[in-house]
C-alpha cells in the first residue's frame, strides 16, 4: 500500500509517495541528502539551491565513480586469485592423477611379471614330473624286459618247472602292474595338487590386483571431492561480489 512521507531537504519540504514498507528507509535517504547538501551550502558565500543541488550531485557520482573503480579492482583482483588457484588446483590435479596412473602401471606391471613367473614355475614343475614319469616308465619298460628275458632263460633251463616260473611270472606282472598304477595315481595326485595351487595362487594375485585398483579409485575419488568443495568455496565468494557489486 502507498503512503506519503514528508521530507525536508535544504529548508524545502517536499512529499513523497512510497510503500509502507520503503517509508523508513525513504526518509532516511532524505535525512542523509540533506545533511550532505547542508554541509556542501556551508562553504559557498552565496548558497543557491540549484548550485547546491549540483555540487552534491557532483560529489556523490564522485564518490560513486570511486566506489565503482575500488569495487572492479576488487572484482579483477579476486577473479585473478580465483583464476591463479583454479589453475594450480587443475596443474595439482592433474600430476596427482598422473602419479595415480603412473602407480597403477607400475601395480599391474608388477602384478604381470608375478603371475608371469607364477605360470612359468608352474610349467617347470610340470615339466619335471612329466619327465620324471616318463624315466619310471622306462626303468619299468627295462625291467619288464629283464624279466622276459629271465622268464625265457627259465623256461629254456627249466622246462620240468614251467607250471611254477608260470605262477611266479604271474605274480611278478601283477607286482609290476600295482605299480605302475600306484605311479600313476601319484602323478595324477601331483598334477591336481599343483593346479589347485596354481588356481589359488593365480585368484590371490587377482585379488592383491583388485584390491589395489580400488584404493588407487578411493584416492582419486577423494582428492578430487576436495577439489570440488574448495572450486565451490571460491564459487561462492565470488557470487557474494557479484552480489555486492550489484547492490552498489
Amino acid at each position: 500500500m502507498a503512503t506519503i512521507v514528508d521530507v525536508t531537504i535544504l529548508g524545502n519540504r517536499y512529499k513523497l509517495k512510497s510503500s509502507d514498507n520503503e517509508a523508513g528507509q525513504l526518509e532516511e535517504l532524505a535525512a542523509r541528502l540533506d545533511a550532505r547538501m547542508q554541509e556542501t551550502a556551508s562553504h559557498l558565500k552565496r548558497v543557491n539551491p540549484l548550485n547546491v543541488s549540483i555540487l552534491t550531485a557532483l560529489q556523490l557520482a564522485e564518490e560513486l565513480a570511486k566506489s565503482h573503480g575500488e569495487a572492479r579492482a576488487a572484482y579483477a583482483k579476486l577473479q585473478k586469485q580465483y583464476n591463479d588457484e583454479l589453475a594450480r588446483l587443475g596443474r595439482q590435479h592433474a600430476a596427482e592423477l598422473a602419479q595415480c596412473k603412473k602407480d597403477a602401471a607400475e601395480l599391474e606391471k608388477k602384478h604381470s611379471e608375478e603371475l608371469a613367473k607364477c605360470k612359468k614355475d608352474t610349467a617347470e614343475l610340470e615339466k619335471n614330473h612329466l619327465e620324471e614319469m616318463a624315466k619310471l616308465r622306462q626303468d619299468m619298460d627295462r625291467l619288464e624286459k629283464k624279466h622276459a628275458d629271465e622268464l625265457a632263460q627259465c623256461r629254456a633251463e627249466q622246462a620240468a618247472q614251467g607250471r611254477k616260473h608260470a605262477d611266479e611270472l604271474a605274480k611278478l606282472t601283477d607286482g609290476q602292474k600295482e605299480s605302475l598304477s600306484q605311479l600313476t595315481r601319484q602323478h595324477e595326485a601331483l598334477v591336481a595338487e599343483l593346479r589347485q595351487a596354481h588356481s589359488q595362487e593365480m585368484a590371490k594375485v587377482q585379488q592383491e590386483h583388485s584390491q589395489e585398483m580400488a584404493k588407487v579409485q578411493q584416492e582419486q575419488s577423494r582428492r578430487y571431492e576436495a577439489l570440488q568443495a574448495e572450486h565451490a568455496s571460491l564459487k561462492k565468494d565470488y557470487d557474494e561480489l557479484m552480489e555486492l557489486l550489484e547492490e552498489t
